[in-house]
């Protein structure tokens, strides 16, 4: 996916990637937004650190990203917030991430991605998950930036991704 063109035509949308093509898809995602552009990277099953370790090797500038780690406090007790990374106690935490959300989106992040639904379906069920995200796109939309949704196309969750994809610009099945 040309993730630039996409988002200037499509400003929000929601990525379902088959499991083997799945990080690449994110990673090559995060490899042609970053640089100059402010990116808010929520996620909800790589730590910080494993990113972090990622994106360095993949050579991806992530000095204008701030990452939003959902999974590092679930594995071990930490702080908050570092350089460049807020923690929260988990992704069933929907109440303690949109919290953060609403603090973060009034910075000037130009993009948004979440990583991911499909992660967050594992800590919660159905509609929580769908009123969620449906709070991301909104507050993303109010800030007048862009945002990548990634889920791994399973048929279980099949149904609360199609109920997601109704409050984004467009739906890409990301099947190489």
């Amino acid at each position: 996916m040309d993730a630039l063109k996409e988002l200037s035509e499509n400003p929000i949308v929601l990525v379902i990637c088959q499991s083997a093509d799945y990080n690449d898809s994110v990673v090559s995602t995060v490899k042609q937004i970053a640089g100059k552009n402010n990116i808010c990277y929520l996620t909800m099953n790589k730590t910080f650190e494993s990113l972090k370790e990622t994106f360095d090797k993949k050579k991806i500038n992530t000095k204008n990203i701030v990452f939003i780690d959902a999974i590092s406090r679930t594995i071990k007790d930490g702080p908050n917030q570092t350089a460049g990374c807020y923690f929260v106690s988990s992704p069933a935490s929907l109440t303690e991430l949109s919290i953060l959300l609403d603090k973060l989106v009034a910075h000037d992040f130009k993009y948004f991605i979440f990583d991911s639904l499909t992660s967050l379906l594992f800590y919660q069920k159905g509609l929580p998950v769908t009123r969620f995200a449906q709070h991301f796109v909104n507050r993303v939309r109010n800030a007048k930036a862009a945002a990548v949704l990634y889920a791994l196309d399973i048929p279980e969750h099949k149904e609360v991704l199609m109920e997601c994809g109704m409050f984004v610009d467009k739906v890409i099945e990301d099947k190489k």
